[in-house]
């Protein structure tokens, strides 16, 4: 009769150090603030949130294991460092400021991106973060619901909603679809 061992798995965790992190942080530096700026709305806000997530993760970069998605980590320590800053401010946490200056476009571009940008603005912050998270940075379904701590089916569901309104939104800023 044959007895079988039991498989065992060992696992080496490799720990992150300053070259990787380095890699890591040049890579996602952009995103970071980008996805900041969303949940901020105030350029130096969003700035300094992002420094304070890159410092407290620097300090941590020992901990932190590089095969596993340490994107997903970096940008859910943004996530809580906005919401802090939102929780912490006394008056309206958004304010509805256009963004700064954007690359150079044909005035075409530019008036579609800004009208689509003011209606982003315009969604209740879960939902713009969502958008924001799935349409402008390209995350998958999965690490949106990882980044923000929900399911993946309250993802779909909020981006479904996210993206009616926004029609709704547009068509109304636009007069799109209406008969003369």
């Amino acid at each position: 009769m044959l007895h079988f061992q039991p498989f065992v798995r060992i696992y080496v965790v490799r720990k992150m150090e300053s070259h990787d992190f380095d890699i890591l942080l040049t890579r996602l530096k952009d995103r970071m603030y980008r996805f900041a700026y969303t949940l901020l709305r105030q350029s130096a806000d969003a700035e300094d949130a992002v420094q304070d997530v890159v410092e407290r993760l620097w300090r941590y970069r020992r901990r932190i294991d590089p095969n596993r998605n340490a994107d997903s980590l970096f940008m859910t320590s943004v996530r809580n460092a906005c919401l802090d800053r939102l929780r912490q401010k006394t008056s309206n946490p958004i304010d509805r400021r256009e963004l700064a200056a954007i690359d150079q476009a044909s005035p075409d571009d530019f008036e579609i991106r800004e009208s689509v940008r003011a209606a982003i603005a315009q969604l209740p912050p879960r939902q713009r973060e969502m958008i924001h998270l799935r349409d402008i940075e390209g995350y998958p379904i999965p690490e949106i619901a990882a980044i923000t701590q929900t399911d993946e089916a309250n993802v779909r569901m909020t981006l479904s909603r996210a993206r009616h309104k926004l029609k709704q939104i547009i068509e109304q800023s636009t007069e799109y679809g209406k008969t003369y």
